[in-house]
């Protein structure tokens, strides 16, 4: 069963920024942590410090090396797409209920996100739209009514954040993703459920392998 992971305030919001910073890019694959200059940087506590970082190794964020200390997590390929068919799994399981739950406030919130995501394909940079990208897919699970289904994928979304993302090394791919995401509201508006799953399945996969 998944858990809440919870942390002191502090530590907590220590626990965001470094997390965003990883979500954002800032932080790759395989980069090591170092606890000395993370007090350093965020004005934190050596135990609150570790506080955060020992919560984003329970949520696989970031690995704990003993005698090294913390790096952000580096998965193979393989691992990326077993994560991706889980995401594509879940997500299209809650098309239904995504369709079912959403509310017109919902799709003017999502397709404002799909349109700064569209606004920063030519003058944004990768890590803004790493971070668009993931607000857009934690609006649209979000919307199933089911926390849990919604908590699991936005976990398995954070594990994979450090890792490649083929078509965000192109402007092709850039507009690929960008297409798919306007089908994936046109599809909720339509209240079409067998478009949905298809849209949301499709693009779980490909954005794995560009």
């Amino acid at each position: 069963m998944i858990h809440e992971i919870h942390t002191r305030p502090k530590s907590q919001a220590l626990f965001e920024n470094i997390r965003a910073k990883i979500l954002e890019g800032h932080h790759p694959s395989g980069q090591w942590l170092k606890q000395a200059d993370l007090e350093s940087q965020y004005g934190a506590s050596r135990s609150d410090v570790r506080s955060a970082l020992s919560s984003l190794a329970e949520r696989g964020v970031v690995e704990y090396v003993k005698n090294r200390g913390f790096r952000v997590f580096t998965r193979s390929t393989e691992e990326l797409d077993e994560i991706a068919e889980m995401i594509a799994a879940l997500e299209t399981a809650a098309a239904d209920s995504i369709i079912e739950n959403a509310t017109v406030q919902d799709m003017v919130e999502t397709r404002e996100i799909a349109k700064r995501f569209e606004s920063l394909i030519r003058q944004g940079s990768q890590a803004e739209l790493r971070i668009e990208n993931y607000r857009f897919h934690d609006k649209i699970i979000s919307m199933c009514g089911n926390k849990l289904i919604a908590r699991t994928v936005r976990h398995l979304r954070e594990c994979c954040a450090s890792g490649p993302e083929v078509r965000y090394m192109t402007f092709d791919g850039l507009q690929k993703s960008n297409k798919e995401h306007f089908e994936i509201i046109e599809a909720i508006e339509t209240d079409n459920a067998v478009a949905l799953r298809n849209r949301l399945a499709a693009h779980a996969v490909q954005s794995e392998q560009g």
